[in-house]
């Protein structure tokens, strides 16, 4: 199978194209691939092309596209996920492995509990170097269309949005999930807490928004498996 390459850009039949400073470094840097090497593209706006490498110098890469599908690879239930800043490269984890499992938005809030605390110019760099752990996620994995990774948002005002009509929340303790629920939706917003947990005042704040709290086993799971956990046991029950 050809190795897959994202590259934000438009891509037509048989034109010729120099990718990006990203893809262009990876092939021919890091990769060390070769022309006449196949290649799949993809640029997040949907579907993917099979290109042929046709010129490799010190700083780019030129390709010939040459077959579009328009396969995506999305799962049939869009889900965000809404999950607290986690310290570390545990987030990275987080992230990634929510990408991997279908997560079609990434919402990285701030909670009374959090770890790490992060603002303006630090938290823009983080955040675009967490879409960029969607993005190769998606090269692994084959998706085609990256989550969009947003943040960092005060828990608070992330409730009150306009969020899906189905809205979870992770808590110990509770209730097992009922995934009777799921057959009737397209759309569900799923919300997991920080290594302390929420807050008595957080949580009910979340269920005065709507959030039906439930828990995954007896089990406490870590800040960034909860997610991971959740979302495998969402398409598990899905079917």
């Amino acid at each position: 199978m050809a190795r897959r390459f994202f590259d934000d850009q438009p891509f037509s039949h048989a034109v010729a194209t120099e990718l990006g400073a990203n893809a262009s470094h990876h092939i021919g840097k890091v990769l060390r691939m070769a022309v006449g090497d196949a290649v799949t593209l993809f640029n997040g706006q949907g579907g993917e092309w099979s290109a042929q490498i046709t010129a490799i110098s010190k700083k780019s890469v030129t390709v010939e596209p040459q077959v579009f599908t328009a396969d995506n690879r999305t799962p049939p239930l869009n889900v965000t996920v809404a999950l607290p800043m986690i310290k570390g490269d545990r987030m990275d984890y987080a992230i990634q492995k929510a990408t991997e499992l279908g997560a079609a938005t990434i919402v990285v809030l701030d909670t009374e509990r959090c770890e790490v605390r992060l603002k303006g110019e630090r938290a823009d760099k983080k955040i675009a170097h967490w879409q960029q752990v969607a993005v190769s996620a998606c090269e692994q994995c084959g998706l085609n269309i990256p989550p969009l990774i947003e943040g960092t948002v005060e828990l608070k005002h992330w409730l009150n949005r306009d969020l899906p009509d189905l809205r979870l929340i992770a808590h110990p303790g509770e209730q097992p999930f009922d995934p009777g629920v799921l057959s009737t939706t397209q759309n569900l917003a799923l919300l997991t807490g920080p290594e302390g947990g929420f807050s008595d005042d957080e949580l009910n704040a979340a269920q005065a928004a709507g959030f039906t709290p439930f828990a995954l086993g007896e089990r406490v799971l870590r800040a960034e498996t909860a997610p991971v956990a959740l979302l495998a046991a969402l398409w598990a029950w899905r079917g």
